[in-house]
């Protein structure tokens, strides 16, 4: 690069401070600037600043129109995303997105409308796809393998942490589906190249609206069925109870004329259990590594970090001259990013109705 690419951070939680690491480790290798963050918080400010030497800024229009960016990395609630993609159109700056896109069917095609009127990059972090066994999986199930898919299975289920204290400001305005279920939404199409047709799904309430969290849903169950008649049916709750030794279970199973895949996620082989700890561990070590590196200090490494390192990845080729058009299938754009909105929206009308929904990609 002619000279290194200005990054901001909007959103200073849980994973706008991974998206922080990852940059602050791309910029000790000498790739990128990490400069700036927006929060309304200004502790989380203060925070940022101590350990990132960044600029901390309360309004992310500010952020904007004083930073000299050229990228900015989103990191809000997800019914928030919008607004700031938005405004990084207008000035100009590439982003990347955290999952799912938006929440909004028409707003996501807005989205992805703008960004591409304006030839700016939207890059949209769904890590899932830079899993390694998740990349051999696509490799069986597009070299035709597995044979033709008739079913799958996928279950994601995180520890009631997530929504009670990690997101508990706006948990009831999203869900186990939006929350966790677009990862997988995202990945089994990408996975299978098959279009989602209709949607069948029911959830329960209770737990969480017995700890504050009024209209809450615990877990949800959704069938999707795809072209061909290939479905598969995910299942996805947030309250796993505190003693469940990951953050996250999760895991993937395709079964085709010809074959059978599974992929757990969740029990990889790293147990632990120490006394500073108040319960076991299992630790999934392709995920998110942090260690230290010989020359460049605390590093980043492991697939969800590998995602966002991505990103960067996509600004260098830009700067070397390849256009948005020549990468497009490189790295998760906006256009895939639609089908896994397309499928959280219709599981929205599901739970409404009762009944089966059709997923609008067209």
């Amino acid at each position: 690069m002619s000279a290194k690419k200005r990054i901001g951070v909007v959103g200073g939680g849980v994973y706008g401070t991974q998206m922080l690491k990852c940059f602050a480790f791309e910029q000790a290798r000498g790739r990128i600037e990490l400069v700036a963050l927006a929060d309304l918080d200004e502790s989380v400010l203060a925070d940022g600043a101590e350990r990132f030497g960044v600029r901390g800024f309360t309004d992310f229009h500010a952020m904007l129109d004083e930073g000299r960016l050229d990228a900015v990395a989103v990191a809000t609630p997800d019914h928030l995303h919008a607004s700031v993609i938005e405004a990084a159109v207008r000035h100009g700056v590439h982003v990347l997105s955290q999952k799912p896109l938006d929440v909004d069917v028409a707003r996501t095609r807005t989205l992805i409308e703008t960004c591409g009127r304006a030839g700016v990059l939207l890059y949209v972090d769904f890590h899932k796809r830079f899993d390694p066994a998740h990349r051999r999986l696509r490799r069986d199930v597009r070299s035709g393998r597995l044979g033709r898919l008739q079913y799958g299975s996928v279950h994601m289920e995180d520890r009631i942490v997530v929504p009670t204290e990690w997101l508990r400001d706006w948990a009831a305005r999203s869900s186990p589906s939006w929350f966790l279920g677009v990862h997988f939404y995202d990945l089994v199409h990408w996975l299978t190249g098959l279009t989602p047709r209709r949607v069948l799904a029911s959830g329960h309430r209770g737990k969480l609206e017995s700890l504050g969290l009024a209209g809450a849903w615990d877990s949800i169950q959704a069938k999707v069925e795809y072209e061909g008649g290939f479905s598969v049916n995910y299942d996805l709750s947030w309250i796993l109870p505190a003693s469940f030794p990951s953050i996250v279970n999760q895991g993937i199973r395709l079964v085709g004329e010809e074959g059978i895949a599974e992929v757990d996620s969740q029990d990889r082989g790293y147990f632990s259990a120490c006394a500073d700890a108040p319960g076991s561990e299992v630790v999934n070590p392709y995920g998110a590594l942090e260690e230290e590196h010989p020359l460049y200090g605390a590093s980043t490494e492991g697939y969800t970090f590998e995602s966002m390192s991505g990103f960067v990845d996509v600004l260098f080729a830009l700067e070397a001259g390849h256009g948005l058009e020549a990468l497009r299938g490189g790295y998760p754009d906006g256009e895939s990013a639609l089908i896994s909105t397309c499928i959280g929206a219709a599981v929205d009308r599901s739970l409404e109705s009762g009944a089966i929904e059709s997923v609008d990609v067209a």
